[in-house]
């Protein structure tokens, strides 16, 4: 039987018992081109999330930023980013002919997502990412906090200074504590499919353990578990939390596992949570050119979710 979903998503599906929903909407919802719908948000946006391999095969989430139009789709089986990579050098991020990357759009003023993969199908030319696209598809609005974003018209900042570690400090566990938004960057395995997601939740979603480890819960989504199956077959991961105010990015990379603890209380979201642990990390100063506007949080997240 033909299928979109690797071994590590059924698994994870068919633990949940949700493998026969999601075999019906996944192979309807993922699709191998960009519809026009799509192509017209990604050549809409301002930045983008960007997931890649470093030459040790391990994913890390990176962000690129450009005028509207920065993206565009020439036709339904590519898209082309023309931008600069934040960080590639410093982290020795894979970009080249063949290599795999996978990106999600989010537009916080409308609480809108979609998310592709594939592989860029020529060596790099100028500032010019082509991607030829294997997977593009949609997600739901749940758990975006709404943010209105606008450009520094005199782009003043000062350059992009680098901050690397070993573990957390104070002001980078601060800025974790107070995030109520998360990217996660995963992979199939070393040097495979990628994948670009999003995780959202009230202030103090993601817990600081201590100073080499993280975790936070598993809401309720689409029940396709790309990042949890990519994790299940492949445990390398990487982490990006944006400080809003200062446009700072904090990316980081480590292992990650799942537990299943047990029956929840809080039927808002599921007995399982996911545990990460720091292998290195990277502070991106002045990294976004503009001001996001305060959050408006998701009427999904009512009160008694942590």
């Amino acid at each position: 039987m033909t299928t979109v979903f690797h071994s590590g998503e059924l698994f994870m599906q068919t633990e949940s018992v949700v493998d026969k929903r999601a075999d019906k909407m996944g192979n309807k919802l993922i699709r191998n081109s960009i519809i026009a719908q799509h192509k017209k948000f990604f050549e809409d946006l301002e930045y983008v999330f960007i997931a890649l391999h470093d030459n040790n095969g391990r994913p890390w989430l990176s962000f690129m930023q450009g005028p509207a139009g920065f993206i565009n789709s020439p036709d339904e089986k590519t898209l082309n980013l023309n931008g600069v990579v934040i960080a590639q050098d410093q982290l020795c991020l894979q970009i080249g002919e063949n290599k795999r990357v996978g990106i999600v759009g989010l537009d916080l003023s409308t609480r809108r997502r979609n998310r592709l993969n594939g592989n860029f199908n020529n060596s790099k030319q100028g500032n010019v990412l082509s991607i030829a696209v294997d997977h593009s598809f949609g997600n739901c609005s749940k758990y975006i906090q709404s943010r209105n974003f606008k450009v520094n018209a005199d782009n003043n900042q000062v350059g992009n200074p680098y901050e690397h570690f070993f573990q957390f400090d104070e002001p980078n566990i601060n800025l974790i504590k107070d995030a109520d938004t998360l990217l996660i960057a995963s992979a199939e395995k070393e040097d495979g499919n990628l994948d670009a997601s999003h995780r959202g939740g009230k202030p103090g979603f993601v817990r600081v353990d201590n100073n080499k480890q993280l975790s936070f819960n598993d809401y309720p989504g689409n029940n396709f578990f790309q990042t949890f199956g990519n994790i299940h077959n492949y445990p390398h991961i990487g982490l990006m939390f944006i400080d809003f105010n200062s446009g700072d990015l904090l990316l980081v990379c480590g292992k990650a596992h799942i537990e299943n603890e047990g029956h929840s209380e809080n039927r808002k979201f599921l007995p399982r949570r996911i545990y990460f642990t720091l292998d290195r990390g990277l502070r991106v100063k002045n990294a976004v050119n503009g001001k996001w506007s305060p959050a408006e949080i998701s009427p999904f997240l009512s009160d008694d979710m942590d």
